[in-house]
């Protein structure tokens, strides 16, 4: 397996070392960097069985090397919402996107969607029906509940005090609201006094979040924690997990919450609430003033916030890296085989 990120890989590279899978960067970030790109990419493809893209721009870059590398191509799409995906001129990118996809879908195998709710948008942009596989995201269930029995102390975080730890994950971009979170948890404050925010991530909007904090005098309560490796171990401290994401399909972050029980707040996007069930409460829109009510719901609360937890482990099973990776290889092997796609392939 060969992973080519159009720009830079920002995982440890030991990681992908250990497990034997080669890693390319091509560093091309500007706009006009990457069509000088392609070639490379052709070359890269042409020593593959499949090529699998991931989000834009890698769908569309991906795509067309494939297609001149005469190699079946599988799109991974993860969006909701297309207003969130933006050019570096700020501008919207939607109907560049779907001018893509309409051009280049009857060339493609398979797109793969993590979320029912993106089904739609892609019909919308001219993807065939019949193409979109639903294979939800998995993460590794045993090694994450391990993880959580061992979390680092208050202390290591710089996290004072023995209130309840409300955490917050993501990259630090509009769509995943980190002001919202800080406005947040102010206003739980309200009715808990003691709540602190942990604020789990890094990104090119951490700037403007931290003058939010500064401007509310979160500092003492909102915790910058920075890019971390260790989410599930974090979550072991973690009473709450606050999503106040504008745009989502699926997160991750919500299913590891789940397996390590514990119970989550998020605004009713993507496929968040069917997910969560009863071992979380979903507002509908990313209103500070709600979000902290739902908090306050389950911190006041500790018998609910027990079986949110106990909900949540069960219904985390469905989810497991296992049968993520047995899903997306039957694609993998229907399309290197050049076969149809499968229509037993589960669909919900």
């Amino acid at each position: 397996m060969t992973i080519c990120c159009i720009f830079r890989s920002y995982v440890d590279q030991r990681r992908f070392d250990e497990a034997g899978v080669k890693v390319v960067s091509l560093q091309a970030e500007t706009r006009n960097e990457r069509p000088r790109a392609v070639g490379k990419l052709v070359r890269l493809a042409k020593q593959a069985d499949v090529v699998q893209c991931t989000m834009w721009d890698a769908s569309l870059w991906g795509r067309i090397a494939a297609i001149l590398a005469r190699k079946p191509v599988v799109v991974a799409d993860h969006a909701t919402n297309r207003s969130i995906q933006l050019a570096t001129s700020g501008q919207s990118r939607q109907r560049w996107i779907a001018l893509h996809n309409r051009l280049l879908d009857r060339f493609t195998y398979a797109t793969v969607i993590c979320a029912e709710s993106q089904r739609e948008v892609l019909r919308s942009e001219g993807v065939d029906p019949g193409k979109i596989v639903y294979i939800p995201n998995g993460i590794p269930l045993d090694q994450i509940t391990a993880a959580a029995e061992h979390p680092p102390t208050r202390a290591s975080l710089g996290i004072d005090g023995d209130g309840p730890i409300v955490a917050q994950i993501g990259v630090f971009r509009p769509e995943k609201n980190q002001i919202g979170g800080i406005e947040t948890v102010a206003a739980l404050r309200e009715s808990v006094p003691d709540a602190r925010l942990a604020l789990i991530g890094d990104g090119d909007d951490r700037g403007e979040v931290e003058g939010k904090a500064d401007a509310l005098d979160a500092r003492g309560w909102a915790h910058f924690v920075g890019f971390r490796d260790d989410i599930a171990a974090l979550l072991g401290l973690a009473d709450l997990m606050l999503l106040p994401s504008i745009s989502d399909a699926l997160p991750v972050t919500v299913l590891e919450a789940m397996t390590v029980g514990v119970p989550v707040v998020a605004t009713d996007v993507g496929d968040v609430a069917a997910t969560l069930g009863e071992a979380g409460i979903c507002v509908p829109r990313p209103d500070p003033a709600e979000l902290a009510a739902a908090c306050a719901e389950v911190l006041t609360d500790p018998a609910r916030a027990v079986r949110m937890a106990e909900i949540g482990r069960e219904r985390s099973h469905a989810f497991g890296a296992t049968e993520m990776a047995r899903r997306y290889a039957e694609v993998f092997e229907r399309a290197a085989a050049r076969e149809p796609l499968p229509r037993a392939l589960p669909t919900a």
